[in-house]
C-alpha cells in the first residue's frame, strides 16, 4: 500500500506543475494586459487634457508650467553639457584612430557632426532627462500620492491630470528638442577640441567640413527624435508616479520603473522612427 501511494503521487505531481504555471502564464497575462489598457487611458487622459488647453477648460497653471521648464530646462544644461562634451570627445578620438590608417582624419569633423546631430546626441540627452527629470517627476507625484494630496485633488474636483501632469509634460516636450541641440553643438566643440590637439587641424578647417556634412534633414531627424523623448519620458515619469504605492518602498519602485521605461522607451521609439526614415529613404 506505501508504494502503491508512492506511486500515485509522483504520478500526479508533473500535472499539478503544469497547472502551476499554466496558472502563472495566464495570471502574468492579465497583468501585462491591465497595465496595458490602465497605461493607454492614462495617454488618452493626458492628451484630452492637451485639447482643452486652447480653451481655458483645465487646471494648467502658467506658474507651474514656468516652474517646471525651469527646472527641465536651464537646470538640465550644465550636465548635458558635460556629457555630450565629453561623448564628442570619445566619437572624435577613436574615429581618429581608425581613419588615420586611410589618411582621412578630416572626416572626423563629418563623423562627430553627422552621429550626434541625426540621432546619437538625441538618444543621450534623451538617457540623460530619463534618469535626471523622468525620476523626479515619478518621485514628486509618489510623494503626493503617498501623502493623499491628489486624493485632495480629486475632492476638490480639480483633475490631477490637468494639475499635475499637464505641467510636466508640456515642460519637458517643449525643452527636450532645444537640449538636444545644445548637446550637438558641445559635442562637435568636444570633437573640435581633439582635432585640433592631436590632429593638427585648424579650427577653421574643422567647422568647414562641419557645415559642409550637416543637412537640414539630419538636423531634423535629431529634433524630432527629442521632441518625441520629451512625450516619452514625460508621460512615462507621470504615469509611474501616478501609480506608486503610498509607501517609501513603493516611491522608490516607482522612481526606478520611471527611469527604467524611460530609457526603454527612448530605445524603442529610436528603432521604430529609424526604420520608417530608412523606408521613406530619408
Amino acid at each position: 500500500m506505501k508504494i502503491s501511494r508512492l506511486s500515485f503521487k509522483t504520478n500526479r505531481s508533473p500535472k499539478k506543475h503544469a497547472k502551476g504555471f499554466v496558472l502563472v502564464v495566464g495570471d502574468m497575462g492579465l497583468k501585462i494586459a491591465e497595465n496595458i489598457h490602465s497605461a493607454w487611458r492614462f495617454v488618452v487622459g493626458v492628451f484630452s487634457a492637451l485639447k482643452r488647453i486652447p480653451g481655458g477648460h483645465t487646471s494648467l497653471r502658467r506658474v507651474d508650467l514656468w516652474r517646471e521648464i525651469d527646472k527641465a530646462g536651464p537646470r538640465a544644461v550644465p550636465i548635458i553639457c558635460l556629457i555630450s562634451f565629453m561623448v564628442g570627445l570619445i566619437i572624435a578620438f577613436v574615429g581618429n584612430m581608425q581613419l588615420k590608417l586611410f589618411g582621412a582624419e578630416i572626416y572626423v569633423a563629418a563623423l562627430v557632426a553627422i552621429s550626434m546631430i541625426r540621432i546619437l546626441g538625441a538618444v543621450m540627452t534623451g538617457i540623460i532627462m530619463a534618469g535626471r527629470t523622468g525620476a523626479s517627476y515619478a518621485a514628486e507625484i509618489g510623494s503626493m500620492r503617498a501623502n493623499q494630496e491628489i486624493d485632495a485633488l480629486e475632492t476638490m474636483g480639480i483633475s490631477p491630470i490637468d494639475f499635475l501632469v499637464l505641467p510636466r509634460v508640456l515642460a519637458l516636450t517643449i525643452t527636450m528638442p532645444i537640449l538636444t541641440i545644445i548637446a550637438d553643438v558641445v559635442a562637435i566643440f568636444g570633437g573640435m577640441c581633439v582635432a585640433v590637439a592631436i590632429m593638427n587641424v585648424s579650427v577653421a578647417e574643422y567647422w568647414k567640413t562641419t557645415l559642409e556634412w550637416i543637412t537640414f534633414n539630419n538636423f531634423a531627424i535629431g529634433v524630432l527624435h527629442g521632441w518625441l523623448f520629451g512625450w516619452v519620458i514625460a508621460i512615462i515619469g507621470c504615469r509611474c508616479g501616478m501609480t506608486a504605492e503610498r509607501t517609501a518602498d513603493g516611491i522608490g519602485r516607482s522612481t526606478t520603473r520611471a527611469v527604467v521605461y524611460g530609457i526603454v522607451g527612448c530605445v524603442i521609439t529610436t528603432a521604430i522612427l529609424t526604420l520608417v526614415f530608412n523606408w521613406i529613404d530619408i
